[in-house]
């Protein structure tokens, strides 16, 4: 295999979807998560002009993203001023030092970790997005690649205070609060899948000019989770060139120094410089991780939701649409910022998430619940009007009570009694004959009932 280029950075993220109660926000902070503040890497408070320096910086800041940024996006993601739909932003930085392990148990591989960092975005319809930060024990390609794709797996074995346990318990245990990521009764685990998603930014001391292994190489075979080397060794792990050139369709290759690739279940960005550590160069490192991580952020919170509209469809379409048109009216922007750049990586991770696709499908089951619904008021309609038809058959009222009569006399029954009776087996007839002709309302008011009863 060709040599790798050196990596001087690394910048790598799981990030996973959990459901959580607003009612039960106070259980992060009890377990030292905070707000992440708007500016990071402020001199310390001992400084006498900190409070000075921290109120410029915060003002600096909002204004260079209310310059960048849409107002929509940038109060959403950044500057935490969305009135109308609050996003909390937490972290803790607390360091984790686990063992994950690879392959079966007789020639399984050990590879070392430490979580450092640990993020929580709380989104107001009570749906969360975990965000794990881990430095891997080397910085170099093959150690980076075995660590993502342990990372990967929901049910990855691993080892925690000489305690084994799978990779989605710890993160429920120690990371979560105790919030369960799997199970029968835990709501994300139905529309989200059974792997996390990586978020990777690797920087390179070495150009790509040929001397060292191909970055696109190495950006398919980390975002993919195939071995280093596969696309080199044209063996039977290597993928067709029809297949890889079909994934690098959604690359990123704005400057000469850097590729990126957006897929479903990573973001990958490989590139010589793109980022220094985050105690050489914190602007650097928070290009990354801040600002470009938060469009990430976002569109895999648009992708759950799409995703979670389409799985609860059937369970009540009218509702389900009306929420599905008021949801992608408030987060399907197409355009989030000023600038091209960071329009670029929202298109292509937008793609790469199958956003549209599912919008699409979502849309076309609309068009079927649309004639559905029609057919149904036209069968409605058609039974009101039969009503209307069979009573203005009647010459007149009169006409009704002499039927009445004459049936009531051969039942042989008295007046009161008749009447009464009549009349519970009209409300009786009535009530579900209404519920057929005004579904809408009847929904309405089971819903009331249902609820004083629980009251």
């Amino acid at each position: 295999m060709e040599n790798l280029p050196v990596i001087n950075a690394a910048l790598i993220k799981v990030t996973g979807v959990f459901s959580f109660s607003k009612k039960k926000i106070s259980m992060f902070t009890q377990n030292g998560y905070s707000t992440i503040p708007l500016v990071e890497n402020l001199p310390g408070k001992d400084n006498p002009d900190y409070e000075k320096i921290k109120k410029q910086a915060v003002e600096s800041t909002r204004k260079w993203y209310r310059d960048n940024y849409y107002r929509e996006f940038a109060s959403l993601m950044f500057t935490g001023d969305n009135d109308k739909h609050p996003m909390k932003a937490l972290h803790r930085q607390k360091e984790f030092a686990i063992k994950l392990f690879l392959g079966p148990h007789d020639k399984r591989r050990i590879i070392p970790a430490k979580c450092v960092n640990q993020e929580l975005f709380l989104f107001n319809n009570e749906v969360g997005i975990l965000s794990l930060t881990f430095e891997p024990e080397a910085l170099d390609f093959l150690r980076i690649s075995d660590l993502t794709v342990a990372l990967k797996s929901f049910d990855t074995s691993m080892e925690y205070n000489g305690e084994p346990c799978a990779f989605h318990e710890f993160i429920s245990k120690e990371l979560l609060a105790g919030i369960s990521l799997r199970g029968a009764n835990v709501q994300a685990d139905d529309y989200s899948g059974s792997k996390f998603k990586i978020y990777s930014i690797i920087s390179t001391e070495d150009p790509d000019d040929g001397k060292t292994y191909s970055r696109d190489k190495l950006v398919y075979e980390i975002g993919t989770g195939s071995r280093i080397g596969d696309m080199g060794s044209n063996g039977f792990n290597a993928p067709s060139e029809e297949y890889f050139q079909e994934l690098m369709q959604n690359s990123i290759k704005v400057f000469n120094n850097y590729t990126g690739l957006a897929l479903l279940d990573s973001f990958t960005v490989i590139g010589q410089g793109v980022m220094k550590s985050k105690t050489e160069n914190f602007l650097s490192f928070n290009t990354y991780n801040r600002v470009y991580f938060a469009i990430y952020i976002f569109n895999l919170y648009i992708r759950y939701n799409i995703f979670r509209f389409n799985a609860i469809f059937n369970e009540n379409p009218v509702k389900t649409r009306d929420e599905f048109q008021q949801f992608l009216n408030e987060y399907n922007f197409s355009y989030i910022s000023f600038n091209f750049l960071p329009n670029i990586f929202h298109q292509k991770i937008h793609a790469a998430l199958n956003i549209d696709n599912e919008i699409e499908h979502f849309e076309k089951r609309l068009g079927g619940l649309a004639t559905s619904i029609q057919e149904d008021q036209e069968k409605r309609q058609a039974t009101l009007l039969a009503i209307v038809s069979l009573l203005t058959g009647l010459s007149s009222v009169s006409d009704i009570f002499d039927i009445l009569e004459k049936f009531r006399l051969q039942c042989g029954m008295g007046l009161s009694l008749f009447y009464t009776l009549l009349v519970i087996l009209v409300i009786f007839l009535a009530i579900p004959a209404l519920a057929y002709l005004f579904p809408e309302s009847a929904k309405k008011i089971r819903k009331k009932l249902s609820g004083s009863a629980k009251k």
